[in-house]
């Protein structure tokens, strides 16, 4: 080969390896492939001239004999062999390069963290495949608009704006961080926290760009606003909190441990909680503590100890371990309730509910319970108990009077007298309101009747009670007499159970309210049959009315002449209640009117007695009978009740009789209370026309002054005194100034209960006005009345169509005495 076309051979592949070094690192082993060929045919053809040059003297059977090459070949194999080496070198070269480029890509495509690399203006040039996911967009389309414009930054207001003065602070400089919120689409939103700030990217660091980074921390944020949360928890809850190492040693409290316990914080970190074991009353409830802990990992219970001041602390620890990574204990936790001021609301709420809050005695349910538990001891022992239950007399007087606080004082004065009578080991409690009850353990029926008679006699001493007013608002100092009823039940002669025993006291007690005041009694069997036949009646009694069982009965008055024999002039008649019962046959008016008054059935009944009587008056009327009065009872309920003058204009009303017909008889009582309010109510009954009468005048409170003030037309004498006049002295003088006291106060006098001819001849000649009793007409059915008061007038010669002449005194607007 010409040395021409051997140096062209060698020269142009070293020409042209230079250029390939500008070229990128990926290019260059596919050019060194070509060059590294052409060189390994440049050596091929040295070789192949060196071998031509030798080849004619060995075809010619010449010895060989050693030739030293030319030099100019191996001047040419030399370079061509370095030439060679140098190409395969950058052949190398080149593949490290590209292996280290593919492994640069990798880390940054498989980098958690966002890596862009910009212009100063906020283009992008390069970026990571995290990029591409965060951002959504190819990196072609984040190289035509700045950065901060891309849509993934309008999360929130305002952050394009940030992030277009961080590129131009980090063009300047300076390198920025911040926290964006990048909007991920349907996957949510993501919080990323940016760094941006110049990188060299040119030779000898000439070009430069902007490099940007930003990692995820939005589980980092939630940790730590988790984390700020349990902070402001820790510090704003009501619970003390205590952490402590393994050893016990405090290290952390909040501020309601220290409010709670009275500590400071710096006087508890670093210590014991001596705060939590100071005080403790039960010395084995730290071992307790350590056997919960080491067995189930927490303990719970209450805890008393004492604050810091030296007050008692009740409170509800829950203690707990946390564990590390293998296993063992790294702290503990408490967690401290301030239970002390639940406690103490608990105390006296559970005191107000055994014990009356007015006298401190125990209630109806403690007394329940103690009587019960008392039971089970005399079951056991064979012993026996009493049980005694009593009731204040005249305490609604007292607060009437003189107010509720004077009551009040009056009954603690009671608990007092009852405490100091009686042993520790009986019970005294306050049922409510006026009554009370004592129990006596192991006491038997004599022991009873000595406690008895003990405290009726211990209470019926004067009772001082100072500093009081009046109705009228006066201070004074009263001294007050005290009386009790009592009733006593004893186990196992009267029940064996507690309500039992109770519901035989409370019976036996009210008997000795009915013989009087200040008596008591032992329970019997007949007024056990007697309260159950009270209750019978009280129950049928709400529907007597309903089912028409009730009836009335008519009792003739007739007029007595002052010629001293009986003219038999009917005057007028008094309505009876009667009860036709199914079952029970006819109930006395005597035993169901007290049930009626006690339950209050007494305004209905009253109100169906009046409508009847009246109604009944009226329809005799019509018949041809000629008018007399129709008397009818009123109770003291219906006295007192306002609405009592319309009811009776309006009943007088529905059946057309003239009010001069009805006479309402009203007894003693119901002016003892109240008198002014009695006599304006008796003046309004006064201004419809109706006649107003006493009944039973002598049994109960007389007043001369109310009397002479009431408008009333007629007294009554109770039968009471009538009975025994023909044998009784002091009853015939009662009787004699009574008629004597109305005719001197312009009254008309009526006896009842008039059964023989000596009491109607004492009557007549003492100047009584009328009479009525068995001795002429017994209470009769209406029509049997009727047909008496018919066949009375005609033996007497009167006509049945001309009123009888009445002995009654007209109805005036005035009242009877001045």
């Amino acid at each position: 080969m010409p040395w021409t076309e051997l140096g062209e051979s060698v020269a142009i592949p070293m020409l042209r390896v230079r250029p390939s070094l500008l070229m990128p690192v990926s290019a260059l082993p596919h050019l060194l492939s070509r060059r590294l060929l052409a060189a390994a045919g440049s050596v091929a053809a040295v070789f192949g001239s060196a071998c031509a040059w030798a080849a004619p003297a060995l075809r010619n059977g010449a010895q060989a004999v050693p030739q030293p090459l030319p030099l100019w070949a191996l001047v040419q194999a030399a370079v061509l062999l370095g030439l060679l080496a140098l190409a395969w070198r950058m052949c190398s070269l080149a593949r490290r390069h590209e292996q280290e480029d593919t492994l640069s890509r990798a880390m940054l495509d498989h980098s958690p963290q966002l890596i862009a690399l910009m212009t100063a203006d906020g283009r992008v040039r390069r970026m990571n495949q995290v990029a591409h996911q965060w951002m959504g967009d190819s990196a072609e389309a984040l190289t035509r608009a700045p950065i901060w414009l891309h849509p993934a930054w309008g999360a929130e207001p305002g952050q394009a704006e940030r992030l277009r003065q961080a590129v131009a602070q980090a063009a300047a400089g300076a390198t920025c961080r911040l926290e964006l919120r990048l909007d991920h689409g349907a996957a949510g939103t993501r919080l990323a926290d940016l760094s941006l700030r110049q990188v060299p990217t040119g030779p000898n660091g000439g070009a430069r760009h902007l490099l940007l980074e930003a990692r995820d921390v939005t589980v980092r944020r939630q940790a730590e606003d988790k984390l700020m949360l349990a902070g402001s928890v820790l510090e704003q809850t009501h619970e003390g909190i205590l952490i402590t190492d393994a050893h016990g040693v405090v290290l952390s409290v909040n501020p309601a441990f220290c409010k709670i316990t009275g500590y400071g914080a710096e006087e508890i970190q670093g210590q014991f909680p001596a705060a939590l074991k100071a005080g403790m009353d039960d010395p084995r409830l730290a071992a307790r503590m350590h056997r919960s802990l080491a067995r189930c990992g927490h303990w719970r219970g209450e805890l008393r100890t004492l604050r810091k001041d030296g007050t008692p602390l009740a409170a509800w620890v829950s203690l707990a371990h946390r564990l590390d990574p293998g296993g063992r204990t790294s702290h503990l936790i408490a967690i401290v309730n301030d239970i002390t001021q639940s406690q103490q609301t608990e105390q006296k709420l559970l005191r107000q509910v055994h014990f009356d809050t007015l006298t401190d005695l125990p209630n109806r349910h403690l007394l329940t319970d103690r009587l019960v538990q008392a039971l089970h001891t005399a079951r056991r022992n064979g012993d026996t108990l009493s049980l005694l239950f009593l009731d204040l007399n005249r305490l609604r007087d007292i607060n009437d009077h003189f107010g509720h606080s004077a009551g009040d004082a009056v009954l603690l004065e009671v608990a007092r007298r009852l405490r100091d009578s009686l042993r520790d080991v009986d019970t005294v409690a306050r049922l409510g309101g006026d009554q009370f009850a004592v129990l006596l353990p192991g006491t038997p029926a004599d022991g009873a009747q000595q406690v008895a008679t003990k405290l009726v006699e211990r209470l019926a001493q004067p009772c001082h009670v100072g500093d009081l007013r009046n109705a009228a608002g006066e201070s004074v100092g009263q001294e007050l007499s005290l009386t009790l009823s009592m009733g006593v039940a004893v186990y196992p002669n009267d029940a064996e159970g507690a309500e039992a025993l109770m519901r035989c006291a409370d019976t036996a007690m009210y008997r000795a309210k009915q013989e009087g005041r200040g008596q008591w009694c032992f329970y019997t069997t007949e007024m056990q049959q007697r309260s159950v036949r009270q209750m019978q009646l009280e129950a049928a009694l709400r529907r007597a009315e309903e089912r028409d069982e009730l009836r009335l009965h008519y009792q003739p008055q007739l007029a007595v002449t002052r010629s001293g024999e009986i003219a038999g002039q009917v005057i007028g008649v008094e309505a009876l209640i009667r009860w036709q019962h199914p079952e029970l046959g006819m109930v006395s008016p005597g035993e169901f009117i007290p049930l009626a008054e006690s339950s209050g059935q007494i305004l209905a009944i009253g109100t169906w007695v009046l409508r009847t009587a009246v109604r009944q008056m009226a329809d005799w009327v019509r018949e041809g009978l000629a008018p007399c009065v129709v008397a009818v009872n009123l109770s003291a309920l219906q006295f007192r009740d306002p609405g009592l003058p319309e009811l009776v204009q309006a009943v007088l009303e529905e059946a057309g009789l003239p009010p001069e017909y009805l006479e309402l008889e009203l007894t003693e009582s119901v002016a003892a209370g109240n008198p002014q309010a009695a006599c304006a109510m008796m003046d309004r009954l006064h201004a419809l026309g109706v006649r107003l009468s006493i009944d039973d005048f002598g049994t109960g409170f007389s007043s001369l002054n109310h009397l002479k003030r009431f408008p009333i037309h007629t007294l009554k004498i109770d039968q009471s005194f009538v009975r025994d006049i023909t044998t009784d002295a002091d009853d015939r003088a009662i009787v004699q100034a009574i008629i004597q006291m109305a005719h001197a106060l312009r009254l008309t006098t009526i006896a009842e209960g008039v059964e023989t001819d000596a009491q109607a001849d004492f009557l007549r000649a003492h100047g009584c006005d009328m009479v009525q009793g068995y001795r002429y007409c017994r209470p009769q059915p209406p029509a049997d009345a009727l047909a008496w008061i018919h066949g009375q007038r005609q033996r007497a010669g009167e006509s049945a169509d001309k009123p009888a002449t009445s002995p009654l005194p007209a109805i005036t607007d005035t009242t009877v005495a001045g």
